[in-house]
Order: C-alpha cells, then structure tokens, then sequence
C-alpha cells in the first residue's frame, strides 16, 4: 500500500489496525520539528484525535447495516464539507 496517510479500504484484524495506527504515529513523529514535539503521539493520541474530529461531523446515523457502510458514510460527510 502506498504511504498516502489515508487507508484505502477497511482494516480486517486487529494487526492490521495496530500497524496503521504505528504507521501513522511514526509519520507524525518523523515529520514534526524538534520545536515542535511538545507532546508525544501515541496510538491513543491518533485514536482520540479521530474520534474528536468524526464526533464534529454531522453524519447520517440511520440504518447503518455494517463497518463498510459507516466508512462509506464518514468519507462522504467529510468530502461533502470541503
């Protein structure tokens, strides 16, 4: 998969998901400046950020039969508010 910081499709195990979010944290940490590391980034820190931004998004929560279709849902919320 190609390191464009957006994961293409679900996540379908737990290792999965473990190795996106160490991926995204070394991506974080690796581009922030010296001056700029007042606070380390963790895998919670990546988590708790997401879900602060998905709860400001306003998000259709009606008849969601499944994970695929939350996905769907939240990318086109996001792609709607540009």
């Amino acid at each position: 998969m190609t390191n464009t910081g957006r994961s293409r499709g679900l996540v379908s195990s737990i290792t999965d998901l473990e190795e996106a979010l160490t991926r995204i944290v070394r991506i974080i940490s690796t581009n922030r400046s010296k001056s700029n590391r007042e606070q380390r980034i963790t895998k919670a820190s990546v988590i708790r950020a997401y879900i602060d931004a998905m709860s400001s998004i306003t998000l259709d929560y009606e008849e969601i039969p499944n994970e695929k279709e939350i996905v769907r849902r939240l990318l086109e919320a996001l792609t709607s508010q540009d």
